[in-house]
């Protein structure tokens, strides 16, 4: 246990390099200002976009890394597991910038409140992503995951997968549901949101239906008897 700890510290996500954050601040700074200039989106909206982008590679990693058979070790600077931790970081930090550059333009109390109809619902659960996301961001330092444990550190980056769908239902129901911003009709980040979820729904349930598959052949193999007695 104490040497697959520190293995994961060491390798995975809490290894992260000023390279990698260079390359992927970039790439998310780059289509913030792609969306934004070229495309005509507004600042928050850019921002958002960016971030669930992110989120989206995040929850490839794993499943494609278990459905992949690699003939070939990867290099630690290749290997797709070791862009966890800085793709996790730079969503965390455009999600956050999204959220303080909403609340620059309105106040919180318009936009969650009781009583309130689907419009703050919908915030309310990108909020509860943002929290979530916080707190996985703060668990994601080597330090951290050494006190927290590998088990209770897996436990907490499970939560992943729910913040995916918090997201995505806030960007649902933003382009699907709701006449707020000029009309419910959805653009196509929309559609492409919505794809993007149903590749994550989809790997999910393929990663989950070959690995019963692995540990039924397992099970079945240790129920096997020995050599019988002749």
């Amino acid at each position: 246990i104490i040497y697959t700890l520190k293995y994961t510290i060491k390798h995975m996500d809490a290894h992260n390099t000023i390279r990698q954050h260079f390359i992927v601040g970039i790439f998310s700074l780059g289509l913030v200002a792609i969306l934004k200039f070229l495309l005509g989106n507004s600042l928050t909206v850019a921002f958002a976009r960016v971030s669930f982008i992110l989120l989206f590679l995040i929850l490839l990693i794993g499943p494609v890394m278990r459905l992949k058979k690699s003939t070939a070790p990867f290099s630690p600077s290749f290997a797709p597991w070791s862009w966890r931790g800085e793709l996790g970081i730079w969503f965390t930090l455009i999600a956050l910038t999204h959220f303080i550059i909403l609340l620059t333009e309105r106040s919180f109390s318009s936009l969650i409140h009781l009583g309130g109809s689907g419009y703050s619902l919908a915030n309310l659960m990108g909020l509860v992503a943002l929290f979530w996301t916080l707190l996985l961001a703060a668990a994601s330092f080597s330090k951290v995951i050494a006190i927290l444990g590998l088990d209770l550190w897996k436990w907490l980056h499970s939560l992943t997968h729910a913040i995916f769908y918090l997201v995505s239902g806030h960007f649902i129901y933003f382009q699907f549901f709701s006449t707020y911003g000029g009309g419910p009709s959805p653009d196509w980040f929309g559609y492409m949101a919505v794809f993007m979820a149903i590749i994550v729904i989809w790997l999910q349930l393929v990663t989950l239906v070959l690995m019963a598959k692995k540990h039924k052949e397992e099970s079945e193999v240790k129920k096997i008897p020995k050599s019988k007695k002749i």
